[in-house]
């Protein structure tokens, strides 16, 4: 390459660099945007599902803020509202986390008054769990809003690859998302 067109070229690998750094987007979407221009990217399953899982947090976060709920303890009031009377350690085979730190996070909704615990008839060292009416109405409410979320999130795709979507995830789900032993 001649000494012209080696400048030339830098130049305009400098100028791309310079557009590239004061773009409003985070430095790795300006990698992708970049090498989205240039064709198809082949991402990898794992790295898509683990950016939409980030973005999904993200915006459940936001939505959650106003009710003063963390997404995790919006899915442990979510879930005991479905299958009232799991225990603690119940949950925390579910969720995949130590019986200590579930512990934790029951007691802080148990003190805010959206769970309640009970005696369990056929064992009565164990304590069933259950949601309270103020449990019950802020799920209801907050259902709503992960709702809105999750049409915001699926906007672009049709009702076709929504239900395809869905019945991929829940068959992954089936697979590799439940507790193990």
């Amino acid at each position: 390459m001649s000494p012209k067109k080696s400048s030339a070229a830098a130049e305009r690998l400098a100028d791309r660099a310079g557009s590239a750094r004061t773009k409003t987007a985070a430095p790795l979407e300006a990698v992708e945007d970049q090498q989205s221009a240039n064709g198809p990217f082949p991402w990898s399953l794992i790295y898509l599902v683990a950016r939409i899982f980030y973005a999904v947090r993200m915006r459940s976060e936001e939505a959650l803020k106003p009710y003063s709920l963390t997404p995790m303890q919006f899915t442990i009031l979510a879930t005991l509202g479905r299958w009232p009377g799991l225990s603690s350690a119940e949950l925390s085979r579910r969720f995949n986390v130590t019986p200590q730190t579930m512990g934790e996070m029951v007691a802080n909704l148990e003190r805010r008054s959206l769970v309640e615990r009970g005696q369990d008839q056929s064992n009565r060292r164990a304590l069933k769990l259950s949601l309270t009416n103020v449990g019950h109405k802020l799920v209801r409410t907050c259902d709503a809003e992960m709702n809105k979320v999750e049409a915001e999130m699926v906007k672009g795709l049709t009702p076709m690859q929504r239900a395809e979507l869905r019945a991929g995830l829940a068959a992954l789900h089936s697979e590799i998302g439940r507790p193990t032993g």
